[in-house]
């Protein structure tokens, strides 16, 4: 039997080569995301990315590719917004179509590992046509991929964190994907700037023009945000809709002109368009968000490309929690700095100067006793400061709406070259002291902090074991919480050594200085107002100027630091600042025992322990008012053995009627 073939021998070898060296047909990095590219997390989890779900994406995306003509990209936003999906589709184009050298860099080794464990290579080894190109772990060639170097051929993804200098000089890269800028050091080691380390890596590429950077953060502080300084040199895009009443484009703004809602719950939240006024609920947020565009708001030449987005616009966050998050935040400074940066994506500009210390004397209490807990000061922290010849400390007293009194401050004179003698025996006699209550009772400190940044070893030993006090250090930057998760640190003394024999909790000292400063800066009834707001200081008359000067004695200046502009926190002349660490100290302990996160029902349930009157705890006790007990009979605080209280345990809050602090020794089940 003869078979007659439609094509000769060679024209098929031919079309079969010919369709292997054939390159792709051309795609954006958006269109070949939404075909290969599987999610690896949230609602839509293992289904394809789909861009028409967050369409502000496309635009920036299709420009992180080497050749686009574009070589900077800025993008300032607010958090959960998204663009970590633009990061990532950006590596899906380059793995499958654009092979070439990338470094992902991410602030913290912590967040490198975040990134990739629940990021990145989820959606490598979900996405199949990703996972088929990417060099396993365990391949034998010599070239295969590691935990932090995804090899594919041609290129590779290398993760890098900012801290390390050894990560910023490993190799050349033609694209670089800096995420949360703001977060990174100032100084590397003493090598410079981390993002001048980044640009080296791409020296190769400068001539041809093959090199692209792109710049993605949320904002901290005005005049330090290193995404603000990107944004300030970029041409301003913001998201544009059409107005539904009219068809005129607008952008979202949080101004109380347009973005409406009421002080209470429910907050009935809407936004009315600047153009004509119509009305935008919750329900058509998304619908309006997904019809917009970019515009460019301050274009001109030399400016690159940069991109603002935030919770406004954003799909995920509803009209309600925007109002919400506003209303928790006013009179707080931290909370309306969390706002700022996570809700609005602006960076806060934090005040420093400090009030005048004879004004805060003038308004001193005469009726506040030393060493007595006013009545709505239900918890009670203490903080002190090491120093070579003897020990300052401070003890204060919260409500519920922060506002604080300061029940004893003074100096311990004394060596501080044991930690069972001299001044540390004395701290330790006020750190049991039972500080008398209003209602009869007496208190100790529910949580106790030493500054470890001088005899760090005497310190650590002397918080070893006690239950709720905590050896403290010092952070600066201005994206540190007020206290983070404490790292375990060896004791040397006396010639031995215990491995891991206490927690270190770093404090975000740089924040807490300037939200100290804006409660002190707060009137209240002694400057002829009704109430004293949220955060105000109560002092009583037996404080001297000493004390005064001293928690004034800093200020905030601009410093040219290698090539750059940062804000940090100086000591005025001449002036002492012990007592204003150990009140930074307190703050950050009221804010791990939850003073500014407890819920009404949880002030009522500590002030029911606490042996707080009935009459006097339902409901004037949370209300900013000064409490009234002259006329109250003391009462007894309620019997039966507190439980044990366990320091290294944080707080863990719930959404019900209870909540459970084991650092304080209350909970309930």
């Amino acid at each position: 039997m003869k078979i007659m073939l439609s094509r000769s021998p060679l024209a098929i070898v031919a079309s079969t080569l010919a369709a292997l060296i054939t390159p792709p047909p051309l795609m954006t990095p958006s269109a070949l995301a939404a075909q290969i590219m599987i999610v690896a997390d949230g609602p839509r989890a293992g289904e394809l990315w789909d861009p028409s779900q967050t369409p502000y994406i496309v635009e920036p995306l299709d420009l992180m590719v080497a050749g686009s003509g574009v070589n900077e990209i800025a993008v300032r936003k607010s958090a959960q917004t998204g663009f970590t999906t633009m990061l990532l589709a950006a590596a899906a184009y380059i793995i499958d179509r654009d092979p070439c050298r990338v470094m992902i860099v991410q602030p913290t080794s912590g967040a490198l590992a975040d990134f990739n464990k629940d990021k990145l290579t989820p959606t490598l080894e979900q996405s199949p046509v990703l996972a088929a190109k990417i060099r396993s772990q365990t391949s034998r060639s010599g070239d295969a991929s590691t935990v932090t170097s995804k090899r594919f051929q041609g290129g590779s993804i290398t993760l890098a964190i900012a801290n390390s200098a050894a990560d910023l000089r490993s190799k050349t890269v033609k694209i670089a994907l800096c995420d949360e800028i703001d977060e990174y050091p100032d100084d590397l080691d003493g090598q410079g700037d981390p993002m001048s380390m980044i640009e080296a890596r791409q020296e190769s590429f400068l001539m041809s023009g093959e090199w692209l950077r792109a710049y993605v953060s949320t904002p901290t502080i005005k005049s330090v945000s290193r995404i603000d300084a990107q944004w300030e040199r970029s041409d301003k895009r913001y998201w544009h809709m059409p107005c539904p009443g009219c068809g005129e484009m607008f952008k979202y703004e949080f101004d109380r002109k347009y973005f409406r809602f009421k002080a209470e719950w429910p907050h009935e939240a809407h936004y009315a368009t600047p153009c004509c006024g119509s009305i935008i609920e919750d329900a058509d947020k998304v619908s309006v968000m997904k019809r917009g565009r970019w515009i460019a708001t301050d274009p001109r030449p030399g400016a690159i490309r940069g991109y603002h987005f935030d919770a406004l616009s954003s799909p995920f966050v509803p009209f309600d929690k925007i109002a919400s998050r506003f209303i928790g935040a006013e009179g707080d400074p931290m909370k309306m700095k969390a706002f700022y940066n996570l809700t609005l994506g602006l960076a806060y500009e934090m005040k420093g100067d400090a009030p005048d210390h004879v004004r805060l004397m003038e308004r001193r209490e005469k009726d506040l006793k030393r060493g007595h807990i006013p009545a709505r000061g239900l918890i009670l922290t203490g903080a002190a400061d090491v120093q070579m010849n003897g020990i300052w400390y401070e003890i204060v007293a919260w409500a519920s709406n922060r506002e604080n009194w300061t029940v004893d401050a003074g100096y311990i004179e004394g060596s501080t070259d044991d930690p069972h003698g001299g001044a540390f025996a004395r701290l330790e006699e006020i750190r049991q002291a039972q500080w008398p209550d209003a209602f009869g009772g007496a208190r100790a400190v529910d949580s106790f902090g030493v500054d470890s940044g001088y005899r760090s070893h005497i310190v650590y030993t002397w918080v070893r074991g006690k239950a709720a006090t905590f050896a403290l250090k010092g952070l600066d930057g201005w994206s540190k919480p007020a206290i983070g998760a404490p790292s375990p640190v060896d004791i040397n003394f006396n010639g031995q050594r215990v491995r891991r024999g206490a927690m270190v909790w770093g404090v975000g000292t740089w924040p807490l200085k300037g939200a100290i400063y804006a409660d002190l800066r707060k009137e209240g009834v002694a400057a002829g107002k009704d109430v004293d707001p949220a955060g105000y200081g109560h002092f009583g008359d037996w404080m001297d100027e000493v004390y005064f000067r001293q928690i004034t004695s800093e200020y905030l200046s601009n410093e040219n630091y290698r090539g750059r502009v940062r804000r940090v926190w100086k000591v005025r002349n001449g002036e002492e600042n012990h007592l204003f660490d150990c009140r930074v100290y307190n703050y950050a302990l009221a804010d791990y025992l939850g003073v500014s996160r407890m819920t009404s029902d949880q002030w009522a349930t500590l002030a029911s322990r606490r042996g707080v009157p009935d009459e006097i705890a339902n409901p004037d006790m949370f209300a900013p008012e000064p409490v009234k007990v002259a006329s109250v009979a003391p009462v007894a605080p309620k019997p039966g053995p507190a439980p044990a209280r366990d320091a290294e345990r944080p707080m863990v809050e719930d959404d019900g009627d209870g909540w459970i602090s084991n650092a304080t020794g209350w909970w309930d089940d």
